[in-house]
């Protein structure tokens, strides 16, 4: 994980977080595994569907739940690495997901 903080006014800092693919694809594959368990896809029985059906159907939400999980972690582990005091978190920009599984 790379972190880099940019100071602004008043006390407020900018993290930029970038996450190595191998981690990105590490928890995507777990979520994706955890929806072809449960998913129910016509054709198919419960939990035999091939994965790169899994992930055509369920991409949007795969991504979300990744970036909540990823987001969330990386931003907690970020702050106790640079010995941030955090008041509030006031927005979230720009996360991307690249093809090759970089964040």
């Amino acid at each position: 994980m790379r972190v880099e903080v940019e100071k602004q006014p008043d006390s407020v800092s900018t993290l930029q977080i970038e996450l190595p693919p191998e981690q990105v694809a590490k928890e995507w594959n777990a979520i994706a595994d955890s929806f072809a368990r449960h998913a129910k896809i016509p054709g198919y029985r419960p939990g035999k569907a091939p994965r790169r059906v899994i992930e055509a159907k369920f991409k949007k939400e795969i991504q979300e739940e990744l970036t909540k999980k990823l987001v969330s972690k990386s931003y907690r582990d970020a702050v106790a690495e640079k010995q941030l005091r955090v008041v509030s978190l006031t927005n979230l920009e720009d996360v991307n997901i690249g093809d090759d599984k970089t964040m």
